[in-house]
């Protein structure tokens, strides 16, 4: 039972970095390819808190 946790422990902390790794990259080529890229961000940000 332990060994599988321990399995399920490791697939979750591994999916967990391939999205944060993707999300980043992402990122960082929106601040690259987009003009005002994080007030738009920011734009978006806000008009969900208005919602």
């Amino acid at each position: 039972m332990s060994r599988n946790n321990d399995g399920d422990k490791f697939k979750n902390i591994m999916s967990i970095g391939n999205f944060t790794k993707h999300a980043v990259e992402n990122f960082e080529e929106n601040i690259v390819e987009q003009k005002n890229y994080l007030e738009k961000v920011n734009a978006r940000e806000k008009s969900k808190d208005d919602n």
